[in-house]
This record gives structure tokens, sequence and C-alpha cells, in this order.
């Protein structure tokens, strides 16, 4: 906090109170990249899992955003349709 500009790192936003403040900004229309980001994984699911399991089938999530799987949802439900083995 002694820096110039003072800043808070962003791992600090995140307690309940700002989860729910983060998805009410995610949730206006000027923060158009949730919206985009939505898009993507619900119209191009299957190129999303065919591209991440494409290297040796094991992968990483990360839930980008409030990390409430908003958008991670539709490639894990595409997995789970599909009976793809989680480990």
């Amino acid at each position: 906090m002694r820096s110039r500009p003072k800043r808070l790192p962003s791992k600090y936003f995140y307690d309940k109170t700002g989860d729910m403040l983060f998805q009410q900004i995610m949730a206006c229309p000027e923060y158009y990249l949730t919206n985009c980001e939505l898009e993507i994984f619900q119209s191009k699911t299957a190129e999303l899992a065919r591209i991440v399991t494409s290297v040796n089938g094991a992968f990483d999530l990360v839930e980008l955003g409030a990390g409430d799987a908003t958008k991670s949802q539709h490639l894990l439900k595409y997995f789970s349709d599909r009976k793809v083995a989680f480990t």
C-alpha cells in the first residue's frame, strides 16, 4: 500500500462479497467480455473439447472470471454427456 500509485492485488477481491460484485459487473452490458467468452463456450464446445484433449487427453481446466463455472459448465457437460473419464 506504500506504492504510488496505490494498488491492490486482485486476489483480495474474491471474498464472498467481492465475488458477488464481480458477477454483477460481468452482467453489465459494458462488460462485453463475459458474453463473448460465453458465446465461444456455447458455440464451439466440440472444437474446444477436441483442442484441449488433442495433446495427451489430459488437461487442466481453469475457470476464468468469477470462478462460478458459468462458462466451463458447457465444456464439462459436453464431456459428461460423452462419458469422458475425469481423473
